[in-house]
């Protein structure tokens, strides 16, 4: 079985949990661009000091080792969806500053979007702008979602992965989703870009995903069931029902596998 180095493994785990559910450290939902109008009405306060928090955005990292009895320490003790989002957000200025820079069309606010995408040191952050970015629905993004695809961080491909599935354009996402599930080098990357892939309505994407049910890593079989799950058919289904009986590995596999078979039983019920 391939072992993942442990940052590494940290990484990506960081950037699943973010693709899989209500465990998700949620990028913003775009808002709708806004008429020139309302994009005069912008407070100068309120841009230049989200600009200064940018570029000082170095210097907000919390230090985690003393932070028993401390209210950082608390955040780290919350284990809700919601409480898993808060922690994430107020250990990482990247994300509210994602946020703030997509709610407004203004060229300020786009300029720093972009240069989070591209540059920002933190692969969350990056990722969350890259996703805030897409959002936006901007053919001309194609280039800094390329630049992503191939970063040698994990959590950053991951980002790029989630920002072509929500980009708006699957012409041109669909062949980028499908060269990362056959040939990005982390395992839970390929199972989400075939994911991805089916999502956007290329069959491919199921017929790749189901393959990963073979995979030796039981974190690569949870996430293909859960996912399965999501966007499978009645086939899968009894797919599901015949390895559940032969799983024996790992508990987390077997609830996925239920789960996803309760998602699919309708399916299978249907005349």
């Amino acid at each position: 079985m391939r072992r993942f180095h442990g940052s590494i493994l940290r990484a990506v785990l960081a950037a699943a949990l973010a693709a899989c559910g209500e465990l998700a450290v949620r990028p913003p939902e775009p808002l709708p661009l806004p008429d020139a109008s309302a994009e005069k009405k912008l407070d100068p306060q309120i841009t230049t000091t989200l600009v200064r928090l940018a570029e000082d955005r170095g210097k907000f990292k919390r230090d985690l080792s003393n932070s028993v009895g401390a209210p950082v320490g608390d955040l780290l003790l919350l284990g809700s969806p919601i409480g898993y989002n808060l922690r994430n957000r107020f250990l990482d200025i990247g994300l509210p500053l994602a946020e703030a820079f997509s709610a407004n069309a203004d060229p300020v606010f786009r300029q720093q979007l972009i240069e989070m995408a591209r540059w920002d040191k933190d692969s969350e952050s990056r990722a969350s702008a890259l996703i805030a970015l897409a959002g936006s629905h901007d053919l001309a993004h194609l280039r800094i979602i390329n630049e992503a695809l191939i970063h040698l961080n994990p959590g950053v491909r991951f980002g790029a992965l989630e920002a072509l599935v929500v980009w708006g354009h699957p012409r041109e996402a669909m062949p980028l989703l499908a060269a990362a599930s056959e040939r990005d080098t982390e395992p839970l990357l390929r199972v989400y870009a075939a994911a991805g892939l089916a999502r956007l309505g290329d069959p491919a994407g199921l017929h790749r995903l189901r393959q990963f049910f073979d995979d030796p890593s039981w974190l690569v079989k949870a996430m293909t069931a859960k996912y399965i799950g999501e966007l499978g058919t009645a086939e899968d289904y009894d797919i599901l029902l015949n390895r559940l009986d032969g799983e024996y590995g790992n508990d987390f596999v077997v609830a996925e596998y239920c789960v996803a078979a309760l998602k699919l039983y309708p399916q299978k019920r249907k005349p």
